[in-house]
């Protein structure tokens, strides 16, 4: 009752705000997601002087308690469905897919719709058939974006949308902050990072618990950082993860990925598909460990448009592939990984340059956009 009170009182505050004076609105699930966009944000309310909406369905995100200078912030959740059906805004970001598929609808106003991207990875085999059909504008991270949206506009006979080169804020945030660590120029440690993506068959799900038995006794320290829907969904796994190791010293369980920490730390990534895998190598020039567990296909029609999956195709690149039938190569295989890191900081600085748009001017770039879209949009009254 507390929160649905809340989310009455946020309503009529937004209801008041007036139709012409309601330009940009950002929508996040929650707080974790917002460090995807900060640069946009921070770039339109302090470049450009507006005033940004900020939706959140997490009760507890800090930002709704303490927003930045010029950020309005507001909770919905029983409401979210009313809110986007009714919202009378010009143009509204989402960092979340499946627009109008689902329970979240376009509004039956006119609302410029952009997408932005919480991840680098290819958009036709982990999303969903169409996730990306109903927005009118969309942030690409790189040229590999442009060539699949495209090809699946012509092929399915989709609209086309305004596709934008902006680059990727994340990635570009990790490797500034990377250089001002102390491990930027350390020399190769046995810090190990599980990072996998999410899902039944993930590694974590899949071998994790074997896989940091045999990693502590091999003596390594391991931080694991499940994929916050694992958090959410099977908090159990988690649990039992904690209840095993019971507190190991050389164990670290991070629950949050608010922060880049771990991913300093680590000297080696091990993933299976996640998006992570890419963020980790093209941020801090490190190599990544793969385990090659089953593929997550979320759109079954993806070999359709006969492009390369970029999280598939860049594996060799950036580090190695085992199965998880040989875990007992793993510790081999990360020393390998740390005696070649300089052969795989030039081949990832090359992968950075050729899927990475505009390295560094991402948030000059999207705001800039969404400025020149506010020019040619009428004002709602």
């Amino acid at each position: 009752m507390k929160q649905f009170l809340k989310e009455l009182f946020g309503w009529f505050r937004f209801r008041k705000i007036p139709p012409d004076a309601l330009r940009i609105v950002f929508f996040h699930e929650n707080h974790q997601y917002y460090s995807y966009l900060e640069g946009l944000v921070r770039s339109l309310t302090e470049t450009h002087g507006e005033t940004v909406y900020y939706i959140t369905t997490a009760s507890d995100d800090p930002i709704l308690d303490n927003p930045p200078d010029g950020i309005q912030s507001f909770y919905f959740k029983s409401l979210l469905s009313i809110v986007m059906r009714s919202i009378q805004c010009r143009i509204f970001v989402m960092t979340m897919t499946d627009l109008n598929h689902f329970y979240l609808k376009r509004s039956f106003h006119p609302v410029h719709y952009v997408y932005a991207f919480h991840s680098l990875v290819s958009t036709h085999m982990i999303y969903r058939y169409g996730s990306f059909d109903h927005y009118d504008s969309i942030l690409c991270v790189g040229p590999h974006h442009n060539r699949e949206i495209r090809k699946h506009e012509a092929l399915y006979d989709v609209p086309e949308k305004q596709l934008v080169d902006a680059g990727y804020y994340r990635l570009e945030q990790i490797y500034e902050a990377f250089q001002t660590t102390e491990f930027a120029d350390a020399t190769p440690g046995n810090t190990v990072l599980i990072a996998p993506s999410w899902g039944k068959r993930n590694i974590l799900e899949s071998v994790g618990e074997q896989l940091v038995e045999l990693l502590i006794h091999a003596g390594y320290r391991v931080i694991v950082r499940p994929h916050p829907e694992t958090v959410k969904r099977t908090p159990e796994f988690i649990e039992r993860i904690q209840r095993r190791f019971d507190n190991h010293e050389a164990l670290t369980i991070e629950l949050s990925v608010a922060t880049n920490d771990s991913l300093f730390k680590a000297d080696v990534l091990i993933s299976d598909y996640s998006g992570v895998s890419l963020e980790y190598a093209l941020g801090t020039n490190r190599p990544v460990l793969f385990l090659e567990v089953p593929s997550k296909i979320n759109n079954d029609r993806y070999k359709d448009l006969e492009i390369p999956v970029l999280e598939l195709e860049a594996r060799s690149q950036i580090g190695m592939v085992l199965s998880p039938d040989d875990l007992d190569n793993v510790p081999a295989t990360i020393e390998l990984l740390k005696a070649e890191r300089s052969t795989y900081q030039e081949r990832i600085s090359q992968l950075r340059d050729e899927y990475v748009y505009h390295f560094g001017r991402s948030s000059e770039i999207g705001a800039e956009h969404i400025m020149k879209l506010l020019h040619r949009i009428p004002e709602q009254g």
